[in-house]
């Protein structure tokens, strides 16, 4: 699996930012490195793909967008390493909600997605 770089991050970031006509400025370089970092030291693809999303919701490093950020990320990294989410995107947003709500913990998304996530290509 390749290592995750905040490049790509804030790639990704600009370009949905400039789809919806949003802000595209860092608010905290500190949680985006942070979060580069971990995810890194992260070797499971899902558990990788589960810090990224919790992570961007919990300490947002973008002045808006984190969520949909968090979500392609986690949807990039998964792909990135032959895998999909199977069940319903909306969800994810939800919990997204319950992150900035404090009302969900890091292992209610890691479960979340072991539990709908599968191999996008049958070999």
């Amino acid at each position: 699996m390749e290592d995750l770089t905040v490049e790509q991050v804030e790639a990704v970031h600009k370009r949905l930012m400039e789809e919806a006509e949003g802000d595209t400025r860092v608010v905290s370089e500190a949680n985006l490195f942070q979060m580069v970092f971990r995810a890194n030291m992260t070797e499971d693809v899902v558990l990788r793909a589960s810090l990224v999303f919790w992570s961007l919701c919990a300490y947002p490093a973008f002045r808006e967008g984190n969520e949909r950020t968090a979500l392609t990320m986690a949807e990039q990294i998964l792909a990135a390493n032959g895998y999909c989410i199977r069940g319903n995107r909306s969800t994810l947003l939800v919990l997204a909600q319950r992150i900035r709500e404090f009302s969900a913990e890091p292992e209610e998304i890691d479960q979340w997605l072991i539990d709908n996530t599968r191999i996008a290509i049958e070999r």
